[in-house]
């Protein structure tokens, strides 16, 4: 990622959309201190409730932040439970470990957690490998929740599962988002459940976020020609015109094309594109686009 800047209010969700490999995973990443040990460089601020969270040494972070005020429901619910425990014990985890909770407070939580995003308490006895997807993702929302966190971060929390299940899994997170006042930060490539939940939309390409605004307004009257051409790609289902598609290929980010990073796959690219980095244009919906530049 370079440069990632945005605000997100109590209660609202941020939707970060784009393509595979665009910086949207490593955004989260960074935001809860995920990062590889071997990352070239990580800096900046990280301000929640008016602190800036870099200032926290590691251990502060972990204990005062980290599943306690910001969780994550990771990508694959598969891959974030372990095939050897029962699921209760992994979502109780964190109330022994922060909290100091004895087993069996925990379990009462946890089977609270498991009742509030929709499973029996029976299944905190299960195994992974005894649940259906959708059930394996609704358990791994109830981790990301047992806390409490006034934060959570989504992960393509839907991404393995069929359109059913998802639909389920979207009425659920809308859900509590209203009942616990929840924010979260929803990261997707699919536009149309971005549309289900999103109060703002951040576009990413390339490690950069180039478009930033409302649902509202980004989603009808895009001002970005990536945006553009994201949303032009998906098809009509009221509409007989042809779903288009965005020619060439994401650029290497080791050695990232100079000026806008998306000039060489961008149908009104100029030369000024080719040599200058935009910076952001607009007031409530902004993009980096030197075609908007003093209100062209």
């Amino acid at each position: 990622m370079d440069g990632i800047s945005f605000d997100l209010e109590r209660g609202q969700t941020l939707a970060i959309v784009g393509e595979s490999g665009c910086g949207k995973t490593s955004t989260a990443s960074a935001i809860l201190r995920m990062l590889p040990r071997n990352v070239a460089k990580y800096e900046g601020r990280v301000e929640f409730d008016g602190k800036d969270l870099m200032t926290l040494n590691n251990e502060d972070f972990r204990t005062q932040v980290r599943w306690r005020a910001v969780s994550i429901v990771f990508q694959g619910a598969m891959n974030a439970l372990s095939p050897m425990i029962p699921v209760g014990r992994q979502v109780a985890e964190p109330l022994m470990l922060h909290l100091d909770m004895d087993k069996e407070e925990a379990r009462a939580k946890t089977e609270e957690a498991m009742e509030s995003v929709g499973l029996p308490r029976y299944t905190v006895d299960r195994y992974a490998h005894e649940l259906s997807g959708g059930m394996k993702q609704r358990v791994v929302i109830a981790m990301a929740l047992v806390m409490r966190p006034s934060l959570v971060i989504l992960d393509e929390p839907t991404s393995a599962l069929d359109v059913m299940t998802q639909a389920n899994i979207m009425n659920l997170l809308k859900q509590l988002k209203e009942e616990q006042g929840l924010s979260y930060i929803f990261i997707t490539h699919d536009l149309g459940l971005s549309s289900e939940l999103a109060d703002w939309v951040g576009i990413m390409y390339a490690g950069q976020l180039v478009e930033v605004g409302p649902a509202e307004t980004v989603f009808p009257k895009p001002t970005h020609p990536y945006t553009q051409k994201l949303l032009s790609s998906v098809p009509r289902l009221k509409s007989e015109e042809k779903p288009d598609s965005i020619p060439g290929t994401p650029p290497d980010l080791t050695s990232p094309p100079k000026g806008c990073r998306f000039h060489p796959r961008c149908p009104f690219v100029f030369e000024k594109c080719k040599s200058f980095e935009p910076p952001f244009f607009g007031q409530t919906d902004r993009s980096a686009c030197w075609l908007l530049e003093a209100g062209g």
